[in-house]
């Protein structure tokens, strides 16, 4: 206890020591346990439970326009064949999209629901934070993809019971009106359990089994492997299986896109490529934070160096009281037990501040997580990254800590004491140590400055990038899908009121005050097939529509149009195969040449001609890959499958003001439609680049923090060598050296350490920075401008911490130097 009182009143003694000290582990053990903790849980080990290797996911192989094997999800008639295989599972889960629809004060509200069967939530061990799971008698039949036979139970997510359902405590038993049937609440997952809809409101249904008449199609299914059963084992029992529905269901399974690349066939996953790579935001994900983890790496790495030298010119400074306490009769071991209480009371006040760091370090992380990524684990403190960290600062802590008294009882006391009173310099062995440590602070900070530079530039180039479009007061309002029966009953009837329907809504937007003009638009879903004249093999395009005269989409969007024309009246009709298509198209299919009047077709022979080339445009996101696209007049994709219609609106004051008008317009128009939504486009691409935003934030703050690190460790150094050498500055001045000869002597000290630290710095960030190329945005990773503006910035920041301790030793007066000696 004497030793343990002794070592605080040593810590508030020396206040600036104790803060940075404290607050460099604090960021060191905190943030490398916070950014880990994420990693783990949402990339490494993302699925709870025991033994989540054996679980995996079974997919139905079809094949894009390449020829590229695609996972995809089971029919009906696969699961009912591979949910008997029970010699090769012990578990077989599926769930399936079953949306719900209720009608509420202005328009149909959609709920995305999911069909599971009544084990699912056990087979992840999670339980209700209010009401239960399903029991095994609550499961309905499903008549047919939205349809049910009865009322049923539901289980709701966390962000549905907060958003739809205000996050009432008495939830359980509520019911709610859906398809025409009742549900009651009677349990609410969890925040972190987001599946398969990421944190999108989402609701539960027991389902037993689907009716054999109706084939359902993408059924996602899930099993646990037995004991002793490979992969391997379950691949072959899969071609088997896919043998006997070739053979069983001919009609279904021998479809164009499935026997392409070998066939009709099954393939296999572990579940956990679910969380990590079939999102579609996985690599952006995966860089991101491994990116990060790498860079914090880097600042927990200055954070030791730091506070190695930090404890070293503690302790140096230590000696003349750790020679008297050794004249006095204390021995080695009972000065190291002094060190050693001061060291791990120093470790311990850095680990509890790293625990606050770890805390609010998960928060932050977690605004980089996309909503939609599902997730079944929260994200909890990970104890061994918290382990490994503290170990490594304590560890560092206590060996610089108790190096000098360790040293210190090899030296005679009398020549420490004699050291300790002329304050001479300590010995080069310990110069050369010190000295090489502000070297590899210097350059590990520069490696962290150059990543977070040329994320700025990428940063930068991406808001640049022109969409292809002015989204300046431009809004895009996507109408709900159609409900009502007389859009459904008679195809042919159905879709002239549909046309009339959206023509109506066109005219009616159109007419609001501050509404300059109105565009609409279809697009698809995915690429089909063509054949382009002249070439064999098919080519991947992209159909989309466009209004026609003033409702033409490349005007409201202020599109340029490259070559041709836009379309007239003269293009609508089925029999008219005219077409504008992208710049995109244009350079994959005539590269070189012009594409106007050139044909391509379709595979049952429809001929199309282009007769304009339309600019590039990115409507998602500044960075989307831009598909080869063609567009006909609206009339004759409205009724095709694909995103849309929606309106493209542009106004001429802020488009927020118009969304209740449109939507009100809507209404009067339909209502019988789902609720419709709407985009402020210049902020729907902002948005689109947060993942890239904050990234960039985080490495900019580890950059700073790093640099402030070598920036002390390098005042630290020379401020210790000028009080070493106090003696020695004033004999200089005394035989008259110029405060400018003693600058220059000990700034040239620090500059040698950075310039050192620099190069070598550069030479890694040239091979490092490599890692970064999946995260850039049309910026080289050893982009020459971001290397020599880093190299100048830390040689700045260095000069500063150098030019303050050499301006102290300018004011060394000789003869107080030497009668303080």
């Amino acid at each position: 206890m004497n030793d343990l009182r002794f070592a605080f009143r040593q810590l508030l003694k020396n206040p600036g020591f104790t803060v940075v000290a404290v607050l460099t582990l604090a960021l060191g053990i905190g943030a490398t346990t916070a950014i880990y903790s994420v990693v783990s849980t949402v990339l490494l080990n993302p699925v709870p439970g025991p033994e989540p290797d054996r679980l995996i996911e079974i997919g139905e192989r079809s094949h894009g326009n390449k020829n590229e094997p695609r996972f995809g999800g089971v029919t009906t008639h696969s699961l009912e064949a591979l949910r008997s295989k029970n010699e090769f599972f012990t578990g077989v889960i599926w769930m399936d999209r079953l949306d719900l629809e209720r009608k509420d004060s202005d328009f149909i509200e959609l709920i995305s629901g999911v069909a599971v069967p009544p084990n699912f939530f056990s087979q992840w061990d999670i339980k209700p934070v209010l009401g239960r799971t399903f029991g095994t008698d609550e499961a309905v039949r499903r008549v047919d993809w939205r349809s049910l036979d009865r009322d049923a139970v539901m289980v709701v997510s966390y962000s549905f019971w907060q958003s739809r359902l205000g996050g009432q405590a008495d939830v359980l038993g509520k019911v709610i009106e859906a398809n025409g049937h009742h549900f009651t609440i009677i349990g609410v997952m969890p925040r972190h359990f987001q599946f398969p809809n990421g944190a999108h409101p989402t609701v539960w249904i027991p389902v037993e089994n689907s009716n054999p008449q109706e084939i359902l199609q993408n059924i996602r299914m899930f099993v646990r492997l037995k004991a002793g059963v490979t992969v391997e084992k379950v691949q072959a029992m899969l071609d088997s299986v896919a043998g006997q529905l070739l053979q069983e269901h001919p009609d279904l399974f021998n479809t164009e896109w499935r026997k392409r690349g070998g066939g009709f066939g099954f393939l296999t996953r572990p579940l956990r490529h679910a969380f990590t790579q079939a999102h579609y935001r996985a690599r952006d994900l995966q860089g991101t934070l491994f990116g990060l983890l790498a860079a914090i790496g880097f600042v927990l790495l200055i954070a030791c160096v730091n506070i190695a030298n930090l404890m070293l010119a503690r302790t140096e400074k230590r000696q003349q009281e750790l020679a008297i306490r050794a004249a006095v009769g204390a021995s080695r071991m009972r000065l190291m037990r002094q060190l050693l209480t001061e060291s791990a009371l120093l470790a311990g006040l850095g680990a509890v501040a790293g625990l606050v760091v770890t805390f609010y370090g998960i928060k932050l992380l977690l605004l980089l997580l996309p909503e939609t990524l599902p997730r079944l684990r929260a994200v909890e403190m990970d104890g061994h990254a918290l382990a490994f960290t503290v170990l490594v600062s304590v560890i560092t802590v206590l060996a610089f800590g108790l190096a000098p008294a360790w040293f210190g009882g090899r030296a005679s006391v009398n020549h420490a004491l004699k050291q300790a009173g002329t304050g001479s310099t300590v010995t080069p062995g310990w110069r050369r140590y010190r000295s090489g440590l502000v070297v590899t602070e210097v350059a590990l900070a520069l490696i962290l400055l150059t990543g977070a530079g040329l994320m700025i530039e990428s940063v930068i180039r991406l808001l640049q990038v022109n969409p292809g479009f002015d989204p300046e007061n431009l809004l895009f309002a996507n109408p709900g899908l159609l409900r009502d029966q007389k859009y459904s009953v008679n195809p042919p009837r159905a879709g002239q009121l549909e046309e009339a329907l959206y023509a109506g809504l066109h005219e009616r937007i159109a007419a609001l005050p501050g509404v300059k003009a109105v565009g609409i638009s279809k697009i698809g879903f995915f690429q089909l097939g063509f054949i382009i004249e002249g070439r064999e093999d098919p080519i991947g395009l992209l159909p989309a529509g466009t209004g026609v005269g003033e409702s033409d989409l490349f005007r409201a969007m202020s599109v340029p149009l490259l070559a041709g024309r836009y379309f007239g009246p003269s293009d609508i009709g089925e029999k008219v195969g005219t077409v504008i298509i992208n710049e995109t198209m244009a350079r994959l299919c005539w590269p070189g040449e012009s594409s106007l009047n050139r044909r391509f077709r379709n595979k049952g022979g429809r001929v199309f001609e282009v007769v304009g080339v339309a600019g590039d445009v990115r409507i998602d996101r500044y960075d989307e890959k831009v598909e080869p696209m063609f567009y006909r007049p609206f009339q004759e994709q409205a009724r095709s499958g694909g995103r849309g219609p929606f309106f493209v609106v542009r106004t001429q004051r802020d488009p927020r003001d118009m969304i209740a008008a449109i939507r009100s317009e809507i209404k009067s128009m339909e209502p019988n439609m789902t609720t419709p939504w709407f985009h402020v486009v210049r902020q729907k691409l902002f948005d689109a680049t947060q993942a890239q935003r904050t990234y960039t934030l985080y490495l900019v703050v580890f950059a700073v923090v790093g640099l402030l690190l070598s920036a002390i460790g390098i005042y630290g150094v020379l401020a210790y060598s000028v009080t070493r050498r106090t003696r020695e500055i004033g004999v200089r001045m005394a035989l008259g050296a110029q405060r400018s000869h003693v600058l220059r002597m000990v700034m040239s000290e620090g500059v040698r350490l950075v310039a050192l630290g620099i190069g070598l710095g550069l030479l890694a960030a040239f091979w490092l920075t490599r890692l970064l190329r999946h995260q850039l945005f049309e910026v080289s990773p050893t982009e020459p401008r971001v290397f020599i503006a880093v190299a100048i910035a830390l040689l700045f920041v260095a000069l500063i911490a150098c030019f303050l301790p050499a301006r102290r030793a300018t004011r060394i007066h000789p003869m107080e130097a030497l009668r303080h000696e």
